[in-house]
C-alpha cells in the first residue's frame, strides 16, 4: 500500500507517521509539502508542492499518478498561530479544493481528512450529544467558518465520487504534552478567563488516541464522518485545574477580557463568537467510531490532562 500524506508536520501529521513506518501494509509514505520535512522516516518519499500556488492541483494530479497513491492523509491545516487567517484560508479552503481535484482525476481509492467536533457550535438550544447528522453551525470566527466550508465541499466530492472511500474524523479538542492547537496554547498560558456562572461540559482526546484513530483509517471498510472523543466528558473547570492551570471567573460585563486571552493563544480573527464555547455545553457522540472504526480511546481523561502538566512542568 502507498499512502500519501499533507501535513506531515502536523501534531496530528507527528502522531500518524510512525504507526504508518511501523504498519507491515505500508510499502511507501509520500510525503507533500513546500519544503522538506526533518521527520521522514524510511519509507518516506518527499514530492514538494505548495498547496497555496494555483498550479498545485495539476502538480498533484501527477504526482499521485507517478507514486500510485492508494490512500492519501490530508492533514495540512492550519494549528499554529504564525500564519494570517489570509494564508489558512487559502492553505485550507483553497488547498483542499486542489487535493479533491487531483483525487477524482487520479481514482484515488481512500481520502481521510480530520476536522472538529467545535464545528457543530455551542448554543443554549444545542443537542445534548451531537451526532454526526448534525448541522455544522460552527460561529463566526475565521479558522471554524473556514473548516465548516472544508466538509461541505468534501461532501459535495464524495457524492460525487462514490468509488472514493472517503472519511471524515471530527476530532475533540485534543491535549497532550506535544499538542499545539489554540486550546492547548490557551491552557498554557497559565490563566484561564471563564464565565461568571457557566461551567460547560467539554470534552478532550489525547494526541496518541487521535492519531490511532486516524491509523484505524487506513484499514477500515467504513466511510462517512464520525466524531471521535476521548472516554469522559467534565465540567470546563474541571479540564482547566487538571490541566495546571487557573480558571479567572469573569462577569459578562468584562468579558471582552477574555476575547484577549484568546488571541493570545493564537486566535487570528475576531473570536467573540468563541465565548459561546465557555458558556455552553458543547458534547459530541462518539459511537460511531467505536462501532465502525473500532476506536476505543486508552489514553484516560484524568492521564490525557495530566500530559498537559507535564508539558507545563
Amino acid at each position: 500500500m502507498r499512502v500519501g500524506v499533507t501535513g506531515v508536520s502536523s501534531d496530528l501529521g507527528r502522531g500518524l507517521l510512525p504507526r504508518l513506518e511501523a504498519d507491515p501494509l505500508v510499502d511507501a509514505i509520500v510525503v507533500f509539502d513546500v519544503a522538506r520535512p526533518r521527520e521522514l522516516t524510511r519509507k518516506c518519499v518527499f514530492v514538494r508542492v505548495d498547496l497555496t500556488r494555483p498550479g498545485s492541483e495539476e502538480e498533484l494530479t501527477r504526482a499521485f499518478r507517478e507514486q500510485q497513491l492508494d490512500t492519501l492523509f490530508h492533514l495540512a491545516f492550519v494549528n499554529s498561530r504564525v500564519h494570517g487567517a489570509a494564508f489558512a484560508h487559502e492553505l485550507e479552503v483553497i488547498g483542499s479544493m486542489h487535493v479533491l481535484a487531483a483525487a477524482q482525476a487520479t481514482g484515488l481509492r481512500r481520502l481521510v481528512i480530520p476536522s472538529l467536533t467545535a464545528l457543530y457550535g455551542a448554543r443554549a438550544n444545542g443537542p445534548a450529544l451531537a451526532t454526526e447528522s448534525h448541522a455544522l453551525l460552527g460561529t463566526g470566527v475565521r479558522f471554524i467558518t473556514d473548516r465548516v466550508d472544508v466538509e461541505q465541499h468534501i461532501d459535495q466530492f464524495a457524492q460525487r465520487n462514490p468509488d472514493i472511500q472517503v472519511l471524515v474524523l471530527r476530532f475533540a479538542p485534543i491535549v497532550g504534552a506535544t499538542a499545539n492547537n489554540p486550546f492547548t496554547r490557551l491552557l498554557r498560558t497559565g490563566f484561564v478567563p471563564t464565565l461568571l456562572g457557566f461551567d460547560p461540559v467539554w470534552q478532550v482526546l489525547h494526541e496518541e488516541d487521535a492519531a490511532t484513530a486516524l491509523h484505524l483509517a487506513l484499514t477500515t471498510k467504513a466511510r462517512g464522518t464520525f466524531n471521535v472523543v476521548g472516554d469522559a466528558t467534565a465540567p470546563f473547570s474541571t479540564i482547566v485545574r487538571l490541566s495546571g492551570a487557573q480558571s479567572v471567573p469573569l462577569p459578562g460585563p468584562v468579558s471582552r477580557a477574555t476575547i484577549r486571552v484568546l488571541e493570545t493563544a493564537g486566535v487570528s480573527s475576531t473570536p467573540i463568537a468563541l465565548l459561546d464555547f465557555l458558556r455552553y455545553s458543547w458534547v459530541a457522540d462518539g459511537s460511531r467510531a467505536r462501532i465502525h472504526l473500532g476506536f476505543v480511546p486508552r489514553i484516560p481523561f484524568h492521564e490525557a490532562m495530566a500530559s498537559m502538566r507535564e508539558r507545563r512542568s
